[in-house]
């Protein structure tokens, strides 16, 4: 007999950790894991008529992340410093590169049950930053609102 878990999954339950940027753990907001998609092969079959077969590769969306910003800006600011130190990795000869920090990062995102213990676990092997979004300051703002900053991940 399967055993059927009928526990609908929280979209509160998880908890993000990059391996680089520890201090960003305490203020993920939202993890949108990545799409696929399937290519597809287009082959004309008559007037106005197109066969659809499957294709030969899979592509992946980006890892996408909000972070709530800390006062001190600290989380940002090791974000900025990751992508700074990728480019800059790049200029380097290959002899100083193994005395620098590594480019790239395992992120791990732990899915937890309604009782916060870990029920699955998806780690992201080597990811690296590809995107870090802007900070939005709005003194018209009229309710307490916390700012965040999005970044993407390959």
């Amino acid at each position: 007999m399967v055993d059927i878990n009928k526990s609908i999954l929280n979209k509160n339950n998880f908890k993000l950790l990059i391996q680089k940027v520890p201090t960003v753990e305490y203020f993920v907001q939202t993890v949108t894991i990545p799409g696929v998609t399937f290519e597809e092969t287009v082959l004309p079959v008559g007037v106005g008529v197109d066969a659809y077969f499957h294709g030969d590769k899979v592509s992946f969306d980006t890892l996408n992340v909000s972070f709530l910003v800390d006062e001190d800006l600290k989380n940002y600011q090791e974000m900025y410093d990751w992508m700074v130190r990728i480019v800059n990795d790049g200029a380097v000869s290959a002899g100083q590169r193994g005395t620098k920090k590594p480019t790239y990062a395992d992120i791990t995102l732990s899915i937890l049950s309604s009782h916060n213990n870990t029920t699955k676990k998806i780690r992201y092997l080597d990811c690296m930053p590809t995107n870090l979004g802007g900070i939005q300051f709005q003194s018209t703002a009229g309710d307490t609102t916390f700012l965040t900053f999005d970044a993407s991940f390959r």
